[in-house]
């Protein structure tokens, strides 16, 4: 890479000690670039903190909000996700699928299951998936 930096001083003939040199400092010039690089980071965080057009706690939420959108954190994945769990969870793949109906945080189970403790089951199952915050269990239980 240096080579080819110099070039155009070698085949001139000017400045071949120049070339040579920067080969010579190339490790302290790096550490030198290196903390520059560092600083120049740090003052931009700073002057970027400075002119923010909102408070930091605003812009968190919103940050958040657009990294769960690109990460397709919506209502429906968070009720594709808890179908996934209760299909798959150990306590409740072998039980009636209830509805699922998800909207912001709030999950909505219906339909009917064969006994209360399964209601408890799979309203525990929902209630495990991250981004639920609350459970409405509308379960009914069958009447044998």
């Amino acid at each position: 890479m240096i080579f080819l930096l110099t070039l155009p001083f070698r085949v001139l003939g000017l400045g071949f000690k120049l070339g040579r040199g920067s080969t010579k400092v190339t490790h302290r010039t790096l550490r030198l670039v290196g903390y520059r690089r560092l600083f120049v980071l740090g003052t931009g965080v700073a002057i970027g903190l400075m002119i923010a057009p909102m408070p930091g706690d605003r812009m968190r939420a919103r940050v958040k909000t657009m990294v769960e959108g690109l990460a397709g954190g919506g209502p429906a994945d968070l009720a594709a996700k808890v179908r996934d769990e209760l299909s798959s969870s150990p306590r409740t793949w072998h039980l009636p699928q209830p509805g699922v109906v998800a909207t912001q945080g709030r999950v909505v189970l219906t339909g009917e299951v064969p006994h209360a403790t399964a209601a408890g089951d799979l309203e525990r199952a929902a209630a495990a998936v991250k981004g639920v915050l609350e459970v409405d269990n509308q379960l009914r239980v069958a009447s044998n």
